[in-house]
C-alpha cells in the first residue's frame, strides 16, 4: 500500500500566478487616506518576544532579494506563509490545558498577529484578551484538541489584511504593493515596517519606534489599529483599537521572559492585559437577531459534525504516538492538533494528512508553573478503516517534521485541495513506507494559495458565540430565505 504513489503529476500552469480574490489592504488604502494621517510613533512599543529576540538582531533583518516579476499576489503568498509560521509559533508556546479550553477560540477568532508587539506575542496578547472580554456562554462552550488548517489559514490572511490596512494609515505615502514588500523586508512586524518605511521618506517624517507618544498621537495609533481590526474582519475593532493603544509594556516583558507558557503565565497575563467595560460600551454591532429553530438547529448539527470530526482526528493521533512510542522508545502525548487533510486517491480510498505537536508524558510544568519544554511537530498519514476506530497497525506514517519548512511540497494532493500541511522529504520516511501522495517536490507557488474561503468554516460553527455571531445568525437567514425562494420558483413552474 505504501509504495504506490498518487497525485504526481504538476498542476497545470506550474509558474502561473492568479491575482488574489482577497486583495486585502489594496482597498484601504483611499480609505485611510481620507483619516488624518500624522506621524505614527509606537508607544514604547515593545521589546521582542524571547524566542524572537534570540533569532533576530536588534537591527531590521536585510531585505529578501526579490524577483523583478515578483508581483502582488507573489508578496502577499510570502507573508501568508510567514504570518501561519507566527500562528505556528505561538500555538506551540501556549498550555496545553488553555489552549484546549478556551484560547483556541481566542486565537483563532481574535488573535491576529498585528498590534504594538512582536506578530508572536501579539498573537497570544490578543487571544488571551479577547478570551477574557469576550467569554462565551457556558451553555456555548466547547473543549477542542484541534486548531484546524483552514483557520489558521484564514486568520494569517485575516493578520496580513490588518497589517496592510494599519501600514498604509500610519504611512500614506505607500501604495499597497510597497506596504507588502515593507512588510516583506520587516518580517511582519509593524513596527519594524513603519521604521523602514518612515526612513526612506524624504517628505514624511515618522518617529522612531523608541520615541514616546504624546497624548494628541495616540488617537492616531488608536485609529491605525481600528483600521487594521476592520480590515481584518475582527469581531469588535473599536474594543481593539482601544487595548492595543495602550502599549502593552508588562505583556511585553512577561512575554520575554519565557519560551513556553504556563496556565499560571496565563493567569498573569490575564491579569497585566487592560481591562475595560468593552462588551458594553464599544460594542460596534447590535446584538444578534434571535435565531429561528430552523438556524439553531443548523448550527447545533453543523457543531455536532465538527466536534465528530475532532474526535476522529484525536483517535488517529493516539494510535500515530503509539506506534512512534514502539518505534522509538520516546512516549509523547498530545499538545495540540494544528492541521488536517482528508484526501481520496486514484482508487478511491481515503487518507489522512495530519500534523500535530507532542509533548514529553512527563511533563509537568504547565500545573507547576515551571518553564514548559519545547513541543515537537509531527506528521502522521492514516488510511480511512473501514470501523469505527482507529489502531496502531492502521498509521503508515508517524514521524517528526519542520515546523516552518521551505516554500516546497512534496504532497501535491495536500497543495491541489489547498491544504497547509508539514510533510516529511520526500525520502521514504522508514524502511516500508513513502508518503501515499508523494514523490516529487513542487513549490508551493505553484498552486495558487489566494483563494476564497467559503463563506463559514468548522470553526465558525465550534465557537459559535450565541451573544455576539449576528454575522453567521444573519447569513444562514439569508441563505436558507435564497434556498426557500429557489424551491418555490421550482414548484410554480
Amino acid at each position: 500500500m505504501g509504495k504506490r504513489r498518487s497525485g504526481r503529476r504538476r498542476a497545470a500552469g506550474d509558474s502561473s500566478v492568479r491575482p488574489s480574490s482577497s486583495s486585502g489592504g489594496s482597498t484601504d488604502h483611499q480609505k485611510s487616506s481620507s483619516c488624518k494621517s500624522t506621524a505614527f510613533q509606537p508607544t514604547r512599543l515593545s521589546q521582542q518576544s524571547g524566542a524572537a529576540a534570540a533569532a533576530e538582531a536588534s537591527s531590521p533583518p536585510p531585505p529578501p532579494r526579490r524577483s523583478p516579476t515578483e508581483d502582488t499576489p507573489a508578496l502577499r503568498r510570502r507573508l501568508v506563509g510567514l504570518i501561519r509560521d507566527f500562528y505556528i509559533d505561538a500555538i506551540s508556546r501556549l498550555p496545553t490545558a488553555d489552549l484546549r479550553t478556551t484560547l483556541a477560540r481566542g486565537l483563532l477568532v481574535g488573535g491576529h498577529c498585528y498590534g504594538p508587539l512582536h506578530p508572536v506575542d501579539n498573537i497570544i496578547a490578543n487571544s488571551v484578551w479577547y478570551n477574557a472580554a469576550f467569554p462565551l456562554r457556558p451553555e456555548d462552550r466547547v473543549e477542542v484538541d484541534v486548531i484546524c488548517t483552514q483557520g489558521t489559514d484564514r486568520a494569517a490572511r485575516r493578520s496580513l489584511d490588518g497589517l496592510v490596512a494599519c501600514l498604509l494609515h500610519v504611512c500614506p505615502f505607500l501604495s499597497p504593493t510597497n506596504a507588502l514588500w515593507q512588510l516583506v523586508r520587516s518580517r511582519a512586524d509593524l513596527r519594524v515596517a513603519v521604521a523602514s518605511a518612515s526612513a526612506g521618506s524624504a517628505s514624511v517624517q515618522c518617529a522612531r519606534p523608541s520615541s514616546v507618544l504624546r497624548s494628541t498621537e495616540r488617537e492616531v495609533v488608536k485609529a491605525a489599529f481600528q483600521m487594521a481590526a476592520e480590515a481584518a474582519k475582527h469581531p469588535n475593532p473599536a474594543a481593539f483599537a482601544l487595548f492595543a493603544s495602550s502599549g502593552l509594556p508588562d505583556v511585553s516583558r512577561l512575554l520575554a521572559s519565557k519560551r513556553g507558557l504556563s496556565s499560571l503565565d496565563i493567569r498573569r497575563l490575564s491579569s497585566v492585559l487592560p481591562h475595560y467595560p468593552l462588551a458594553n460600551e464599544l460594542s460596534s454591532c447590535l446584538p444578534p437577531p434571535d435565531p429561528s429553530p430552523r438556524i439553531s438547529q443548523y448550527i447545533s448539527t453543523r457543531k455536532k459534525g465538527a466536534i465528530k470530526w475532532c474526535n476522529s482526528l484525536l483517535q488517529i493521533v493516539d494510535a500515530a504516538l503509539c506506534k512512534f512510542a514502539s518505534k522509538t522508545g520516546l512516549h509523547y502525548e498530545l499538545h495540540t492538533i494544528y492541521g488536517d487533510s482528508l484526501l481520496t486517491d486514484e482508487d478511491f480510498y481515503d487518507y489522512y494528512h495530519i500534523n500535530f505537536m507532542g509533548l514529553p508524558k512527563d511533563d509537568r510544568s504547565s500545573s507547576s508553573g515551571a518553564e514548559p519544554v519545547r513541543a515537537l511537530f509531527f506528521f502522521a498519514e492514516a488510511p480511512r478503516p473501514g470501523r469505527h476506530d482507529f489502531r496502531e497497525e492502521d498509521i503508515s506514517i508517524c514521524c517528526l517534521v519542520e515546523p516552518s519548512p521551505p516554500d516546497v511540497d512534496n504532497c501535491h494532493a495536500c497543495l491541489v485541495k489547498k491544504y497547509k500541511i508539514n510533510h516529511p522529504s520526500a525520502d521514504p520516511v522508514d524502511d516500508t513506507h513513502d508518503l501515499r501522495f508523494g514523490g516529487h517536490c513542487y513549490g508551493t507557488g505553484a498552486i495558487d494559495h489566494d483563494w476564497s474561503f467559503r463563506s463559514t468554516m468548522i470553526v465558525d460553527y465550534l465557537f459559535f458565540d450565541s451573544d455576539r455571531d449576528n454575522g453567521l445568525v444573519e447569513y444562514l437567514h439569508n441563505y436558507f430565505a435564497l434556498v426557500d425562494a429557489n424551491c418555490s420558483r421550482l414548484k410554480d413552474k
